[in-house]
């Protein structure tokens, strides 16, 4: 469907008579939940809990196990991809330590605070319910496990019931960060001033951890729909200079790009610029991959200007990957495609060794030669690269109902890129 979108923004530019049409990239719900399976009992770990004649201090191991899985998780959010291996054992190991737990081991708070600490941060949730179906415990501990058990199963409206009412800093210190990580996530998309307020408070609570990492990268695209657009340049940069290394930058360089592109008004090459001079000290390849989601997600909706200064800047970088600098020199030229740049365009698509891109940029890649070549006047080019399209992909030749809505859309969205080529034709753009 995409290409029909993006087909049918190339048809109003030519209806426009301008000679300009228009033109992806794309919760681990803490830190790590993720693509994380269920952990498995540790066997060995069962086997020396259960023996009576061994003796283990169950509180003590837990609180070490815990401990150990905050630091690993450190490690993956500075970079550290071995540290994931680690991570599974330990919530393998915590989570065996837990199911061994007899009544009097939960009237320890110390053991009640760790369980809550490990299911906040990605661990079996299954381990609470002998604390959330005890009706002999203090009320709110039985409902604080009920309700980061709800959470910990994605089922948001029971638990924003339960641990509404919950300060953060009424728990302990140990909890109150990943507590208000958790309750952010209730009011992200449905009020965002409380939803700031909370993932503030994680940051503050817990600098320099996983904790700090997972709320900036949550808060940063909120901060943008709300149009705080100075903060979240200020805490981007922040982010590229201290996490950009994270195995989960690319969904904050996904989500800030998607935000970002959503705002008409930041449809301009000042937010590269401010982004170019405040992460001047951060990892190159991590500026590289933000630059790069930019300028794809840049591109559909027809932020042409944003687009082209991103994959400029990512070009400037000099990638060291030859996939990297086929990426930035599509996404330039098809941003180019619909403007008098559009015969340097089409030389730059035919640089580029298509079988190293993905099925997203392909498209991208087919679509922008399709509109340079029309742009540039080569009407027999274009004639026959269409049906090609359709061809390859089995469009049929008479869209349905719901292709033609998308068409409709993509029609809209092409109103930014008609704008661009006015510009351009009356020569207020270079």
């Amino acid at each position: 469907m995409k290409r029909l979108a993006l087909i049918a923004g190339a048809a109003v530019v030519l209806l426009s008579g301008i000679g300009a049409g228009a033109y992806f990239y794309l919760k681990p719900s803490l830190v790590s939940r993720v693509a994380m399976p269920a952990p498995r009992p540790n066997r060995k770990m069962e086997a020396a809990i259960g023996d009576p004649n061994v003796k283990i201090e169950k509180s003590a191991e837990l609180s070490r196990l815990v401990e150990r899985l905050g630091t690993v998780q450190d490690r993956v959010v500075h970079g550290d991809h071995g540290a994931l291996a680690d991570q599974g054992r330990l919530l393998s190991e915590i989570s065996g330590v837990l199911r061994h737990f007899e009544k009097r081991d939960w009237d320890s708070y110390a053991n009640v605070r760790g369980a809550f600490v490990y299911v906040l941060s990605g661990g079996d949730y299954g381990v609470l319910k002998p604390l959330a179906e005890d009706d002999s415990r203090y009320e709110a501990d039985r409902m604080l496990a009920q309700g980061i058990m709800q959470y910990a199963q994605g089922k948001m409206n029971a638990a924003r019931k339960l641990l509404a009412d919950v300060d953060p800093r009424s728990l302990d210190v140990s909890l109150v960060g990943p507590f208000a990580l958790a309750r952010a996530s209730f009011y992200i998309g449905h009020d965002d001033a409380k939803a700031i307020a909370l993932l503030d408070e994680a940051r503050l609570a817990c600098p320099h951890t996983a904790i700090e990492e997972a709320a900036a990268r949550r808060e940063i695209p909120v901060l943008i729909g709300s149009g705080d657009k100075t903060r979240a340049m200020l805490l981007m940069a922040d982010y590229l200079r201290r996490f950009g290394r994270s195995i989960y930058a690319w969904k904050l360089f996904r989500d800030f790009s998607a935000a970002v592109a959503k705002r008409e008004e930041l449809d301009s090459g000042d937010v590269v610029d401010k982004l170019t001079t405040a992460t001047s000290t951060a990892d190159k390849q991590s500026r590289i991959d933000l630059f790069l989601a930019m300028a794809a997600v840049a591109l559909p909706p027809g932020r042409i200007v944003l687009a082209r200064a991103a994959a400029r800047e990512a070009l400037s970088l000099k990638p060291d990957s030859a996939e990297d600098v086929d990426r930035a020199t599509l996404y330039e030229a098809a941003a180019n495609a619909p403007t008098t740049r559009a015969a340097e365009a089409l030389t730059a698509l035919h640089q580029i060794a298509v079988d190293r891109l993905s099925d997203s940029d392909i498209e991208i890649h087919e679509v922008a030669g399709y509109i340079a070549h029309t742009v540039t006047s080569d009407k027999i080019a274009a004639d026959d690269e269409a049906p090609k399209l359709s061809e390859r992909k089995g469009v049929e030749s008479s869209p349905s109902p719901h292709e033609l809505a998308l068409v409709s859309s993509a029609v809209e969205s092409a109103d930014a890129a008609i704008k661009e080529a006015d510009m351009v034709m009356s020569g207020i753009v270079k």
